[in-house]
């Protein structure tokens, strides 16, 4: 539905707007406000029917959804803020603006969990019986059902376009699911076997919603701090450019995320140092401009290489080995080359770390001179250390 609409609304754009991340935000957009009238309804209903009966935990489940209602509002609002152009201040976009909003969905969770403890232990200390009304059982039972409808709405739109913001809201509407059954079992319980339960299953729904929002803080917190790029993506892009003829390899692969699905990639690629510079330049700027897409630019620095030397790949050879036998079988080595002296040789290349490499950067260097000076104790290492972030 979302995206049917989505649809319709983007054809009423003008033509250089009806883009895919367009239709991605317009998508986002009605999925959230489908959710603030569906959140309201619920809630509302809970709130007031828990008021009525003086049932603390379906109160309490009422706030819970009506909050559910500002993390749509606080998502609709990040999908309209993401759907900005870059600018002067903001040269990559505002698409970061999702992760912001699912920070701020998850504060939202927290508060009104650890308010609902509160509540809860007030009721438990004044020891105030719940009425019991089959109403409450009609409202939890629709709350029920229409939590597991707006479950799979949301996901089913988190498959389709990959927002965080959506993931949360639809891991929100599972977790309201379980809390409306746990509030409405302990209903049925507390009137047929003559005990008051409400509080205390106040506390249980409230705790629920807390650890609710720490996930979802937690989830959101790791792109905004910066992780490691997707396997699939970094895989597609590496296959991507070895492809073209000309091309030897690649190294250093970095991958900034600025938002879902918008990607900033820097790699070095190797070419023949024996070709033409100006038609590797050429082979290179067609890369660049082939596989850049309205979500993903790709910045390419050319590495010339001599893959032809012998002599060099034999040592090359030797200092991988001797890398990986001594060091971590995850170690790469590129960049490299050999200075020729009259008694001594000089190795110089880049190494490239994993990043749970327990060895320290000094200690890696001073393993594989010694490792290599056992071998041929007239070579001299001159060592670059990187660090792997894609683990190209």
């Amino acid at each position: 539905m979302s995206e049917f609409i989505a649809k319709k609304l983007i054809k009423k754009q003008p033509q250089e707007k009806q883009t895919e991340s367009r239709l991605r935000n317009l998508i986002g957009v009605v999925a959230s406000f489908v959710g603030i009238i569906a959140n309201c309804i619920i809630g509302c209903s809970k709130l007031v029917i828990g008021l009525i009966f003086s049932s603390i935990s379906v109160a309490s489940d009422g706030l819970n959804n009506i909050s559910d209602t500002a993390s749509s509002a606080v998502s609709m609002i990040s999908f309209k803020i993401a759907d900005k152009p870059a600018d002067k201040k903001h040269p990559f976009g505002h698409a970061r603006a999702e992760y912001l909003a699912a920070m701020i969905i998850s504060f939202l969770i927290i508060m009104v969990g650890i308010e609902l403890v509160k509540s809860s232990v007030e009721k438990i200390i004044e020891n105030t019986a719940s009425n019991f009304s089959f109403i409450t059982i009609g409202i939890l039972i629709f709350s029920i059902i229409a939590k597991i409808i707006l479950f799979v709405y949301n996901f089913s739109m988190y498959k389709k376009i990959k927002s965080a913001t959506l993931k949360g809201v639809a891991i929100d509407c599972i977790s309201d699911t379980a809390v409306s059954s746990i509030i409405l079992i302990s209903t049925i319980i507390s009137h047929y076997l003559n005990v008051n339960l409400d509080g205390y299953f106040g506390i249980a729904v409230a705790l629920l919603i807390i650890i609710q929002g720490i996930k979802l803080m937690i989830s959101t917190f790791n792109p905004l701090l910066g992780e490691k790029a997707d396997k699939k993506i970094v895989s597609d892009i590496a296959h991507s450019i070895k492809s073209y003829d000309g091309v030897l390899g690649l190294h250093d692969m970095i991958v900034h995320n600025y938002g879902p699905n918008r990607f900033f990639i820097s790699v070095h690629v190797e070419v023949d140092c024996k070709q033409d510079m100006l038609k590797s330049h050429e082979l290179i700027d067609k890369i660049e401009r082939e596989l850049t897409t309205p979500t993903t630019q790709l910045l390419i620095h050319m590495d010339p290489i001599n893959s032809n030397d012998e002599q060099a790949n034999k040592y090359k050879q030797l200092v991988y080995e001797l890398a990986v036998q001594n060091i971590n079988e995850k170690i790469t080595i590129h960049d490299f080359r050999m200075v020729q002296g009259e008694k001594n040789n000089n190795l110089i290349f880049d190494i490239v770390l994993p990043m749970d490499l327990q060895f320290s950067d000094n200690e890696v260097i001073d393993i594989l001179k010694n490792a290599v000076k056992e071998v041929d104790p007239t070579c001299s290492l001159i060592i670059n250390i990187d660090k792997n972030y894609t683990d190209c």
